[in-house]
């Protein structure tokens, strides 16, 4: 690889690069050798257990299970394979034998392989003996699947693979054997079966290093840099241990609200064949529980984000003659949710009822919002009232209409009215509550009893030993 691409690929490899040529030194790497297996010779190879025992000693492993991981490790990478099997990349601590990957193999070393390369080393092994360079099943699919894709170039592979046949004649039997099994290794790193991953598999995430030299700033990059950087200093922050209280403060606060840490009431309908829970807290019911009284107490956006909460915020104000602007805040809530074609058409009766110069239901908003909102209704879009409703619900909802309502009579009558769901518990989903039955017999007689034990251990001792070992037999049976 040229050392101006070594920047693109992780740091790991050089050190995996680093431990595997350790490996291979001559005098104090693993030993390699030709290995005998029954009547044949397998050359360029080692031992399982030789590998695991030299990573333990050059790495200070005391554990054989680690060393095992990463052994793993380093032969999923394609930096060593088995001789043996072609599928499965996995080192045991045994006399299995493995074989080096020649550098040229290693990963990282070029670009990714294109499919060009691998059709060539799939016509390749078609060209060759079919007993020891056959193609597998899904090697013949992918095959096929290539042929159709690449019949402009077909014939440039079906060239290339004859000539890389013919060259690989000319080599050692045994040159050939270790070359053959280590492009078969490489591609099983790269083309992996069904089945199987492949740990050079690329992250969809793209790389944040950046390859690309840094853009050059101009003064309009600066400006907005400088400025940024000002509205960093007016910003306000909150300090860790603070952020923390408040995150506390808050579970604290709405912990007795949460079903799932403080139990559903009165149950759990998905757990028992009660739906009591359901209708307590539909969106809109006629008397509401205590406990979601409670909660609009807690605050505004918790009063607004419940539709009974709503309505009887809006009786209240409607007794209190202020009740336009909560129902101009609705208003405009419901125009950012409309349809594009409803948005003139709302726009415009928003205007005409709450806005415009006698209005029915006139609001009372400062000059500027009012500026800012005419200059909007020239352009009518569904955001045309934020500036206005923004004003509404801070300054005249939130800060007096709210707390007004909190300390009022209305509020407080809902609190004590507010229904209190009993908890229950069913234990089975059938039949009632049965009654024990009480015993009707009559109570035993204790001097019958009394004669009737003492008949027996006058039996029982003048019995044979046989009797009395088949009755200890019994006993022991029936007392475990």
């Amino acid at each position: 690889m040229e050392p101006s691409d070594r920047g693109h690929r992780p740091l790991a490899f050089d050190k995996m690069e680093g431990l595997v040529r350790e490996m291979q030194d001559p005098e104090t790497g693993v030993p390699v050798r030709s290995q005998k297996l029954f009547l044949t010779s397998i050359p360029s190879a080692f031992m399982g257990y030789d590998l695991i025992e030299w990573l333990m000693d050059r790495l200070g492993i005391e554990d054989s299970v680690e060393a095992v991981h990463i052994a793993n490790q380093l032969c999923q990478y394609g930096y060593f394979f088995p001789v043996s099997d072609s599928k499965n990349l996995v080192v045991k601590d045994d006399s299995t034998l493995y074989r080096f990957q020649t550098p040229y193999y290693w990963p990282w070393q070029h670009r990714s392989p294109d499919n060009v390369e691998y059709a060539i080393y799939l016509v390749k092994r078609t060209l060759r003996n079919k007993q020891r360079h056959g193609l597998e099943e899904y090697e013949m699919e992918s095959l096929n699947s290539l042929k159709n894709n690449l019949k402009n170039k077909w014939d440039f592979i079906s060239m290339q693979s004859e000539e890389q046949v013919r060259l690989s004649k000319e080599r050692k039997k045994g040159d050939k054997i270790v070359s053959d099994s280590q492009e078969r290794a490489y591609w099983r790193v790269h083309r992996p079966p069904p089945g199987f991953t492949s740990s050079l598999e690329p992250v969809p995430v793209r790389n944040r290093g950046g390859t690309c030299s840094r853009k050059r700033r101009n003064s309009h990059d600066l400006r907005r840099e400088v400025e940024f950087l000002r509205s960093c200093l007016t910003r306000t922050r909150v300090k860790v241990s603070q952020a923390l209280e408040s995150l506390m403060q808050h579970c604290e606060t709405y912990l007795e609200y949460d079903p799932l840490l403080s139990g559903a009431q009165p149950s759990n309908p998905w757990h028992s064949e009660d739906t009591s829970f359901w209708q307590f807290n539909n969106p809109i019911v006629e008397v509401a529980t205590e406990k979601r009284v409670k909660k609009w107490g807690l605050s505004m956006e918790d009063l607004v984000s419940d539709k009974t909460g709503i309505q009887e915020f809006t009786n209240y104000l409607r007794k209190e003659y202020s009740h336009e602007n909560i129902r101009f805040w609705m208003a405009v809530n419901d125009l950012r949710r409309s349809s594009q074609s409803q948005i003139q058409t709302k726009v415009h009766e928003i205007y005409e009822e709450f806005l415009a110069p006698g209005a029915p239901c006139e609001i009372n908003i400062d000059g500027k919002t009012m500026e800012r909102t005419q200059t909007e209704l020239k352009t009518p879009t569904r955001f045309t009232f934020d500036s206005a409703a923004e004003h509404v619900y801070t300054l005249l909802l939130k800060k007096d209409c709210y707390p007004r309502f909190i300390r009022s009579d209305h509020y407080k009558n809902l609190l004590a009215n507010g229904i209190q769901p009993s908890t229950k518990k069913r234990f089975f989903g059938f039949g009632g509550p049965g009654k024990k039955k009480s015993s009707t017999s009559a109570a035993p007689n204790l001097s019958s009893l009394q004669a009737v034990a003492g008949s027996a251990c006058s039996q029982a001792s003048g019995g044979s030993t046989a009797a009395m070992n088949r009755r200890r037999g019994s006993d022991r049976s029936l007392t475990g």
